[in-house]
């Protein structure tokens, strides 16, 4: 349980609330789709003193619940592993780490003729961070924060399959260092930004209850099928043998002897 408590954020209700959200508005009869969702993500810093930072790629994944509404609007909530962080190695003026990220999108869509724009904001909760290079200057030791608010805003294609494409770009709003942990003059100020090139499959969950349904029972008539194969196979070759043994060819016949010519009569 001392585990749990410290590996989860303490505002987790704040996490788990924006999907609470949709799934009370879906009460209401609205469509609702879910979807797994992947992609790249080229990250640094960003801000005054972000002098040193270098472009790092990463990734992202997770899933995803979109909730339609009217006039081609829809608002999707997703729930993603993300990579942040930059690939600099100078103390202050980089980032120097691989930051992993816990983050929850919430966005306002709108759809036209299989075209997209989204924006929103974005929750993250830092999971854990590994440094570029050895520990220098206790590089390896600095204080992230260990939340991350972001703005978004992006576009997308999707087609009739629920199969989409998109560009998004993820910016930082707050430092990602704790007040205090990088000495000089005054605090350093870097934040995140990321750009994501992302797919999405997204469908209805009576689909995948259909499909599964369906499986299950094609799965359960070939089981039923073969069961009943096997158990007539022992029966059947019996008879097949017993068959073969009261029907012997019989023995050829030999052939008759022809009879003799007639003698010839005197003129």
């Amino acid at each position: 349980m001392v585990f749990v408590s410290r590996w989860l954020p303490a505002s987790l209700p704040a996490l788990l609330l924006p999907v609470l959200l949709l799934l009370s508005v879906a009460a209401s009869g609205q469509r609702v789709l879910v979807g797994l969702k992947g992609g790249g993500a080229f990250s640094k810093a960003i801000g005054a003193d972000a002098t040193a930072s270098r472009l790092r790629l990463g990734g992202t994944a997770g899933l995803l619940l979109r909730l339609e509404l009217p006039a081609g609007l829809a608002l999707q909530a997703e729930g993603l592993y993300a990579q942040r962080g930059d690939n600099g190695s100078t103390y202050g003026f980089s980032l120097g780490h691989r930051l992993d990220y816990l983050a929850l999108p919430l966005l306002l869509q709108y759809h036209r003729d299989g075209l997209f724009v989204e924006g929103g904001a974005q929750y993250g909760y830092l999971w854990r961070t590994s440094p570029n290079e050895p520990p220098v200057f206790r590089l390896g030791e600095l204080g992230f924060a260990r939340r991350d608010l972001n703005f978004v805003a992006g576009v997308g294609f999707q087609d009739s399959s629920g199969v989409s494409v998109g560009w998004r770009y993820v910016g930082g709003l707050n430092n990602v260092f704790r007040p205090g942990e990088i000495s000089g003059t005054g605090q350093r100020q870097l934040r995140n930004s990321s750009l994501e090139l992302y797919l999405n499959f997204v469908f209805e969950p009576r689909q995948m209850g259909q499909l599964t349904v369906a499986t299950g029972r094609g799965i359960g008539r070939g089981a039923v099928g073969a069961a009943r194969l096997l158990g007539r196979a022992p029966g059947a070759l019996y008879r097949a043998a017993r068959q073969v043994g009261r029907k012997r060819p019989a023995a050829p016949r030999p052939a008759p002897a022809a009879a003799p010519a007639p003698p010839a009569q005197p003129d």
